[in-house]
């Protein structure tokens, strides 16, 4: 079980990078008015998805054959 749940947990650190990479770049783009930065803002969505299909595998007890 403790091996869960750091899983978990270095999972939805995963997610809140890819939130802090969205934020950070919608910021960006709309203060700096280049679309450029939509780029980090996309990167940080699939960033989110990552995290969170590693979280939703941890929670199920891991990848299962």
């Amino acid at each position: 079980m403790r091996v869960n749940l750091t899983s978990e947990r270095g999972a939805l650190v995963v997610v809140f990078v890819g939130i802090a990479l969205t934020l950070a770049g919608a910021g960006l783009a709309s203060l700096l008015d280049e679309p450029s930065w939509r780029w980090l803002a996309t990167s940080g969505v699939l960033v989110q998805v990552t995290g969170w299909v590693r979280y939703s595998r941890a929670r199920r007890g891991g990848e299962r054959s």
